[in-house]
């Protein structure tokens, strides 16, 4: 009878102690599986993730982009153009349209390549201090844009028409072209895509922008997945 009972609670120490390796390999996958969530990236991270002129000439199949502009804080071109509602498929990074979001800060930079330059870049990113205000965001704007049909740039009189608008992924993009212009033809690319606290905001423009805007951001992107 002793070495029953010894033998029993032999037996009952092997379980006790393999349902503590079994909880604590459960622990551990848990941790590990936590340590793959990316942490939200900050201010002073903005500016590198940015694409560099020669980046952006491959994906706008151009040469000679230079940077002619950087910012910290959005412009405001309301003034300029009508109706209000399509100021954002008109422009990245446009402080009206992200007034009420909650944003912390952005970087923008605008590029061309030269005087009478046929091709034109802003490319935006705008922290946010949580990924759930970024989808916020990004899910009005999918509902705001398609408001969009039609503006006009009120200095110029140039008249513009908008393209199909569509959302893959946690990209939304749209193409909006001018109307009743010279050859070659004038249009500019949006899109607009979420990537972790970010929301990646790029405008590309030139007779035929194609998906020059959605590349840019795509890579944009890669760059704040990069980030961890």
């Amino acid at each position: 009878m002793r070495r029953s009972r010894a033998a029993l609670a032999v037996a009952v120490i092997s379980v006790l102690v393999t349902g503590c390796v079994s909880n604590v390999g459960n622990a551990e996958s848990v941790t590990t599986t936590r340590t793959l969530i990316p942490r939200p990236l900050v201010e002073r991270e903005l500016v590198e993730l940015l694409l560099r002129p020669e980046q952006v000439n491959v994906a706008m199949g151009t040469v000679g982009m230079t940077v002619t502009n950087t910012q910290t804080s959005m412009s405001d071109n309301s003034a300029t153009m009508a109706p209000a509602e399509c100021l954002a498929v008109d422009g990245a990074a446009e402080a009206p349209v992200y007034a009420a979001s909650g944003f912390r800060a952005e970087r923008d930079e605008s590029l061309n390549n030269g005087d009478d330059f046929t091709h034109y870049l802003k490319q935006a990113v705008v922290l946010f201090p949580t990924v759930e205000k970024a989808r916020a965001f990004l899910d009005a704007s999918t509902q705001q844009w398609p408001v969009c049909k039609e503006y006009i740039h009120t200095q110029s009189g140039s008249q513009w028409s908008v393209g199909r608008i569509s959302v893959a992924g946690d990209t939304l993009k749209t193409i909006a072209t001018q109307r009743d212009t010279g050859a070659p033809g004038w249009a500019c690319g949006r899109a607009l895509a979420l990537r972790n606290n970010v929301i990646v905001d790029i405008n590309t423009c030139s007779a035929n922008p194609g998906d020059s805007a959605v590349r840019i951001a795509d890579q944009i992107a890669a760059n704040v997945s990069a980030q961890w």
